[in-house]
């Protein structure tokens, strides 16, 4: 199974995240907020990136708790810091029929989740990484071709080459 590796460039943070195609869902089966969670959390565990389901969901949900991680424009983008994550990951989902994430301030349905799964260890340094996913995701563009990819292999080739040249970074293939 073919990875590929995202190396921050200006950045404190010295790991990679992992992406592979596994990781990317191009149609979610869930059709609300705690099923597409779920879903994605279930792939990171599958991938050996999370090992345990259950504590990483948790820790999804009780981040969701503290604030509503919608960016808006049919995004979300569920993120947690645990100590089940092996190995920093981002997990990727596509809902072309939206998924109800019922919050005040983004109404509107989402249609693209984006998990972020950071293990404990790593400080808080890649909060400006999420940054720039949410700056990625804020692009009319990219989202209308993101949801426009139809295999998973797609969505990660797509993914990972916007997000290198939003996040000026170098990716690398890893095994």
């Amino acid at each position: 199974m073919t990875q590929e590796l995202i190396y921050l460039q200006e950045s404190d943070l010295d790991t990679p995240f992992h992406i592979e195609a596994s990781l990317m869902v191009p149609q979610l089966r869930s059709q609300d907020r705690m099923g597409a969670i779920k879903e994605l959390v279930d792939r990171l565990y599958q991938s050996e990136h999370v090992t345990d389901s259950l504590r990483f969901l948790q820790a999804v949900l009780d981040r969701e708790d503290l604030e509503s991680t919608v960016l808006g424009k049919g995004v979300a983008l569920p993120h947690a810091r645990c100590r089940s994550v092996a190995q920093p990951s981002l997990a990727l989902g596509i809902s072309q029929t939206g998924i109800p994430f019922h919050t005040e301030a983004y109404p509107e349905p989402v249609y693209v989740v984006c998990m972020l799964a950071m293990p404990e260890a790593v400080p808080i340094v890649y909060l400006p990484f999420l940054a720039q996913l949410a700056e990625l995701f804020q692009a009319a563009e990219f989202r209308k071709d993101l949801l426009a990819c139809q295999t998973s292999a797609e969505m990660k080739h797509y993914f990972t080459r916007s997000l290198a040249r939003v996040c000026n970074a170098h990716t690398t293939p890893s095994l």
